[in-house]
């Protein structure tokens, strides 16, 4: 009996340990041991989880263990199964052993959409003949992105930490080669499953000569025109199609440009515009009988606005900290201040907001109701997950439109207003925006701003993104043609001159909104600092958390520690110092501002605010309907910073003012902007010299060999942002915006 049972725990302990390929070890029961051999078929661009093929199938591994092993790398790997959101994978690596390095890939197996499923889940896969739904703009981190073959839908995942982020969605049919993985919120969770996961830009495979490389950059906005830029991957021509509707049927407009002696660097001059004109144009580069087309895009030139900005909060500031103007603390009078605008409306109110109540409050309803009955058009838009009894004050006549509601679509949480858009008066059109809802609390107790801005050109924006909502450019709305959160496109402008100064202009969720965010942070080079509800994406704390690193005087406030995500949790606290990251514990009230101000306390370094209704969460990125402003400003961002000073103080927080310039005395970086080459100079000796894109993304590295002078070549680069860092000495460190014209 005894050797009958030690005869029995040998076999079961080898077969716990004995090599398995991976087709079996698919078969087998979560929690048993397994070892297993394959060949790895990504690195860390998916971050710490490993995908291996064997000839029989393919598994993910999850374990930090793994984190040094790269593509084609060929590994034994001893640990236990496990299933992660319905992903197979192994988890508790007890033993790795890599055998031989660069070995070739497994081919790619060949697959239609429909065939995407359990029997090739963890295996290198390849879809032919796909486009992307989402055409415009670049890829986001943390985000899902629907691919067709004109009749099937799949879905791509993009991770935070893939180098795909920031490059531009491919315009064209593709062949798209992907690990082909799993990832459901519930078991039985439809709206989630299959998802591919492409490793980088060269997974997504053209079959045509010449390809558009960037996304399509405005600049140089004035009153006439604007130019456009663009690179490709080989020479061809400079060429641009427009017109003033989303249909290029219509479209009469033409221009060309010029090109970099490489040919694919590529710009366009569009004049002869008027002020305030929204255009729709394709960019496109002819290589002999080949063309290479860009996705429709929006652009608008400056209009003839005043570019008046107007800021208000319903919580203390703290003048000690102004620059100049004095931030408007108004109190309780949110309401009555929206309402004075009503009051001055002459011919069209377009109003969006996610809840309105009018008890114990300044009636909005009614003021509303007073400008219906002197003329004035009204339309009005809310949510149809909230009770909005302000809704039921408005006089019968006034159209409203509620929005659908399910787990699926999101919540309409917009907070704005357009007020005389379509006027031909340039000094009439005003857009209300700002985290503020209209409700007793949010008035009176909650900590919110409102912004106000005078400017013709973003009005017209917003009346496009309400009119998508509304279904119709009429006075009634259509619910039948009414889009809402995913099914929303990305349909306006997003660049702007406003009095002087650029503004940008992004909705949730079709504009990828987040990987805004994090752009605008990832140019702190002096200070950041955030004040927003909630924070629930590591993406952003991981942004927060490089600013820190850069050397920026970085603060963090949010409502509660137990709104955020355990992991922002965590980053926050490892990267920022005691008191630097608080919790807004001052009063019952709920902190429910969205906003970020970047380098307020330096003008020379691009001031700017982050507002508007867009939480800091998945939600508000991926299914939301949200409106957020980005303002580059010194004056307005000194404002926003003089409530954030006061509410972080309030709270205990340990608040810097740093103003520090960040060019040292014996360096100098010269000429910014620049054209072409940028010159580094420096009394001491150069160390090294970084080059990112305004994403934060790595451009090139020049050891200098410790020289006082070197030279950064631009002339190859998209025109627009970038950020130098410069090495002195392997000591002190300096960043610096770079322009490229």
């Amino acid at each position: 009996m005894k050797l009958a049972l030690f005869l029995l725990f040998v076999v079961v302990t080898f077969q716990t340990i004995a090599q398995q390929n991976i087709s079996d070890v698919r078969k087998l029961a979560e929690g048993t041991t397994v070892t297993v051999t394959g060949i790895v078929t990504n690195g860390d661009e998916l971050g710490s989880i490993r995908y291996i093929q064997d000839t029989t199938a393919g598994l993910a591994i999850y374990d930090d263990k793994l984190d040094n092993t790269e593509r084609g790398d060929s590994i034994t790997v001893t640990g236990e199964i496990d299933v992660y959101n319905n992903l197979f994978e192994i988890k508790n690596v007890s033993s790795l052993t890599v055998h031989t390095t660069g070995n070739k890939l497994p081919t790619p197996k060949v697959l239609t959409i429909d065939e995407i499923g359990e029997n090739y889940e963890g295996q290198l896969i390849q879809i032919n003949d796909i486009m992307f739904e989402e055409l415009f703009g670049m890829f986001s981190g943390n985000k899902n992105y629907n691919f067709t073959d004109g009749s099937k839908t799949g879905v791509v995942r993009i991770s935070s930490s893939s180098p795909i982020v920031g490059q531009v969605i491919p315009p064209d049919k593709i062949n798209l080669v992907a690990i082909c993985s799993q990832y459901s919120y519930e078991p039985n969770d439809t709206r989630s499953g299959y998802q591919l996961l492409p490793r980088t830009s060269d997974d997504f495979v053209s079959n045509s000569p010449i390809n558009i490389t960037s996304t399509v950059h405005i600049n140089s906005i004035v009153k006439t025109g604007f130019k456009l830029s663009w690179s490709t991957d080989v020479g061809g021509s400079s060429e641009v199609f427009y017109g003033v509707n989303s249909d290029p049927k219509t479209w009469t407009g033409y221009a060309s440009g010029s090109t970099n002696a490489m040919g694919n660097l590529h710009q366009v001059t569009i004049a002869e515009l008027e002020p305030a004109t929204i255009i729709y144009a394709k960019v496109f580069s002819v290589l002999n009988t080949d063309t290479a087309f860009s996705q429709t895009g929006v652009f608008a030139t400056e209009s003839n606005s005043s570019g008046d900005i107007k800021v208000y909060f319903n919580t203390q500031v703290n003048s000690d900290v102004s620059t100049g103007t004095p931030a408007k603390y108004i109190g309780k009078a949110m309401n009555d201040t929206l309402i004075a605008y009503i009051n001055r409306a002459e011919e069209t109110i377009d109003f969006c907001i996610y809840n309105i109540n009018n008890s114990g409050l300044s009636n909005v309803s009614e003021a509303l109701n007073s400008a219906f009955n002197r003329g004035v058009r009204i339309r009005f838009i809310t949510s149809g997950s909230t009770a909005h009894s302000g809704v039921d004050d408005l006089v019968s006549a006034i159209p409203v439109l509620e929005s659908p509601y399910n787990s699926s679509t999101g919540i309409m949480h917009n907070k704005f207003a357009i007020f005389d858009g379509n006027s031909d008066d340039a000094t009439k059109p005003w857009v209300w925006s700002g985290s503020t809802n209209l409700t007793y609390d949010q008035i009176n107790t909650d900590a919110n701003n409102m912004v106000f801005i005078q400017d013709q050109t973003l009005a017209k924006t917003y009346i496009i993104e309400f009119e998508e909502m509304w279904g119709s450019t009429g006075d009634q709305h259509n619910a039948g043609n009414a889009k809402f959160g995913a099914n929303k496109t990305d349909n306006t402008p997003h660049e702007f001159i406003i009095g002087g100064n650029r503004v940008q202009s992004y909705f949730s969720p079709s504009d990828g909104t987040n990987q805004q965010i994090i752009n605008a942070i990832n140019t702190a080079n002096n200070d950041l600092n955030v004040e927003t509800m909630l924070i629930t994406r590591s993406d952003l704390a991981n942004a927060i958390s490089d600013a820190k690193q850069r050397g920026a005087e970085v603060h963090v406030i949010t409502n509660r520690e137990n709104d955020n995500s355990d992991v922002v949790n965590d980053i926050l606290n490892a990267a920022l110092p005691a008191g630097k990251y608080i919790f807004d514990n001052s009063a019952a009230a709920t902190l429910h501002h969205k906003l970020a101000i970047v380098d307020a306390n330096f003008a020379a370094s691009d001031p700017q605010v982050i507002t508007g209704s867009h939480n800091w969460s998945n939600s508000a990125n991926d299914r939301n309907d949200e409106n957020t402003l980005i303002i580059h400003n010194a004056e307005i961002a000194n404002q926003y910073f003089q409530q954030f000073a006061y509410r972080f103080s309030e709270n205990g927080g340990d608040l810097v003012v740093s103003a520090e310039n960040i060019e040292f005395e014996n360096v100098r970086v010269y000429p910014n902007p620049t054209v072409g080459k940028v010159t580094v100079s420096s009394q001491g000796s150069i160390k090294k010299v970084q080059l990112f894109s305004s994403a934060g993304v790595i451009i090139k590295e020049i050891n200098s060999n410790n020289s006082s002078n070197l030279e950064v070549d631009f002339t190859s680069f998209v025109p627009g942002l970038y950020i130098l860092k410069v090495e002195i000495g392997g000591s002190k460190f300096n960043s610096y915006k770079i322009i490229k014209r």
